[in-house]
C-alpha cells in the first residue's frame, strides 16, 4: 500500500468523523487574526507553511516508514489543512455573494445613469412642452361612447382623432392672408394690362384674370365660417362644463331652421351653431339646450378608429345629407 492511498484513506476517515460528530480541530476566526496572543503578525502564514511542507513530505514518500508512528500527527495536520482550505473558500464565496447583491441593488435602483443632470432636465422639459402643445393646439384623440351618433360612431365606444380649434383658426387665417394678397396682385396686374395695352390684343388674358378674381372672392366667402354644415365636432357640453360631447353641425350663423316638426323656426345668431346627433331619437342636443357658441368647440373630428372593426376618415358628407326642407333660409 503506497503513501498516496494511505493519505486518501486518512482524509476519508477524517471527513466521516466530522459528519458523525467526533471532535476535530476547528479553526476559529479569532485564532486567524493578526493581533492574537498566540501567534505573531505572520504566525498564521508560517504555521500554514509548516503544515503544507509536512503533508508534501509525506506524499512524496519520505515519511512512509514513520506513517504508523505518526498517524495521529498526520490526521491532525490533514484535518487542519482541510479546514483552513474550506474556510478560505467559504470566505471567498461569501464575499462574492455580497458583491453580487450590491451590484443587483445598484442596477435595480440606479436604472438611469444621469451624468449631466442639467441636460437631462432640459430635454425632459422640452419633451413635456412639446407633448402639451401638440395635444392642446394641434391635434389630439379621445375615447367616446354612446348611441347619439349611431351609425357613424359605435355605441360601445370608439377612438376619435380631432384637429384642435386653435390650429383650424390659424390655418384659415393664413389661407385668407394668402388669398387676399393673391387677389390684390391680380387686380393690380389687370389694371396695368387694361391701361397700357390695347383691348383687342389681350382680351383673352383679361377674361382669365377676371375669372380668377371671381374664384378668389368666392373662396373668401367660403372661408368666412371655419365650421361648415355637416362637420362632426367635439365640444364642451352647455349643460355640464366638465363633459365633452360629439355632435354634427346642422346650421351655422344667419341660418333659419325649422324645429318642433315644422311648427316653429329659429334663426341662428352670429358666432353660433346648431348641433344635433345622427340618431335623433336618442340624442340630447340643440333641440334641448338651444344654439351653441363656436368658442365651446374643442375641435373638428377627422378620423375614427373602431378597434378591430373600422378605420375610416370622417368627412362632412359621410353618412349625412342636408335636409333642405328644414331650412327657411340658408346663409352664404
Amino acid at each position: 500500500m503506497n503513501g498516496r492511498s494511505l493519505c486518501r484513506k486518512c482524509t476519508y476517515w477524517l471527513k466521516s468523523a466530522q459528519r458523525k460528530g467526533f471532535p476535530t480541530n476547528k479553526v476559529s476566526i479569532c485564532s486567524l487574526s493578526c493581533g492574537s496572543n498566540d501567534l505573531t503578525k505572520y504566525g498564521v502564514k508560517n504555521e500554514n507553511k509548516k503544515i503544507y511542507e509536512k503533508v508534501k513530505h509525506f506524499r512524496n514518500g519520505s515519511g512512509r516508514s514513520n506513517y504508523i508512528e505518526n498517524n495521529v500527527d498526520i490526521m491532525h495536520l490533514g484535518s487542519r489543512a482541510y479546514l483552513l482550505k474550506n474556510y478560505a473558500l467559504k470566505k471567498r464565496r461569501r464575499n462574492n455573494i455580497r458583491i453580487r447583491r450590491k451590484n443587483k441593488k445598484k442596477k435595480f435602483f440606479n436604472f438611469v445613469r444621469i451624468n449631466y443632470s442639467f441636460h437631462f432636465i432640459k430635454k425632459l422639459m422640452i419633451c413635456t412642452l412639446l407633448i402639451y402643445g401638440i395635444n392642446n393646439y394641434v391635434m389630439d384623440m379621445t375615447l367616446t361612447s354612446g348611441s347619439s351618433m349611431c351609425p357613424l360612431i359605435n355605441k360601445n365606444g370608439v377612438i376619435l382623432f380631432y384637429i384642435c380649434d386653435f390650429s383650424l383658426r390659424l390655418y384659415y387665417e393664413l389661407r385668407n392672408i394668402y388669398i387676399y394678397n393673391y387677389l390684390t396682385f391680380l387686380n393690380k396686374f389687370y389694371i396695368i394690362i387694361h391701361r397700357n395695352f390695347g383691348h383687342t390684343n389681350l382680351t383673352s388674358i383679361n377674361n382669365r384674370i377676371l375669372e380668377k378674381i371671381e374664384i378668389m372672392k368666392n373662396k373668401i366667402k367660403a372661408n368666412k365660417n371655419i365650421y361648415k354644415r355637416g362637420d362632426v365636432v367635439l365640444l364642451i357640453s352647455p349643460v355640464n362644463n366638465k363633459k365633452r360631447v360629439c355632435k354634427r353641425i346642422i346650421a351655422i350663423e344667419n341660418d333659419k331652421l325649422f324645429i318642433d316638426n315644422f311648427k316653429s323656426y329659429v334663426e341662428i345668431p352670429k358666432d353660433n351653431i346648431w348641433v344635433e346627433g345622427d340618431n335623433k331619437m336618442d340624442s340630447f342636443d340643440s333641440r334641448n339646450y338651444g344654439c351653441v357658441h363656436v368658442n365651446m368647440i374643442i375641435g373638428r373630428v377627422f378620423f375614427l378608429i373602431d378597434p378591430f372593426k373600422n378605420f375610416s376618415r370622417i368627412h362632412r358628407n359621410k353618412n349625412y345629407t342636408m335636409e333642405l326642407d328644414r331650412f327657411l333660409f340658408l346663409s352664404s
